[in-house]
């Protein structure tokens, strides 16, 4: 007999994602994780800086699709002295170009 499970996604250590693209499991909120230990995270995101404390589950972003809405405000805040939109876009269009 057959059994209709979800295969699980893959699990990705938070520390070995960072400098990365990610998403948030839990929100589907797309950010560059800046930092990630046992103990917490930072992730920036275009319109910001978010934190938590414990484990994050994230995967990195692989697809363009996924990454539509990030690069358009990215685009938006290029020109922001202070907000590195710039070098997040360049990194964010290197990391799907990896993902063909």
């Amino acid at each position: 007999m057959l059994s209709a499970h979800a295969i699980p996604s893959p699990l990705f250590d938070p520390a070995d994602l960072v400098g990365q693209w990610v998403r948030v499991k839990e929100d589907g909120t797309v950010g560059l994780l800046t930092s990630a230990d046992h103990a917490g995270w930072s992730l920036r995101t275009p319109t910001g800086v978010l934190s938590g404390r414990g484990r994050l589950a994230a995967e990195p972003v692989t697809r363009r699709a996924e990454a539509g809405p990030v690069r358009r405000r990215l685009r938006a805040v290029m020109d922001d002295p202070a907000f590195p939109g710039a070098a997040d876009l360049d990194l964010l269009d290197l990391q799907l170009a990896a993902h063909p």
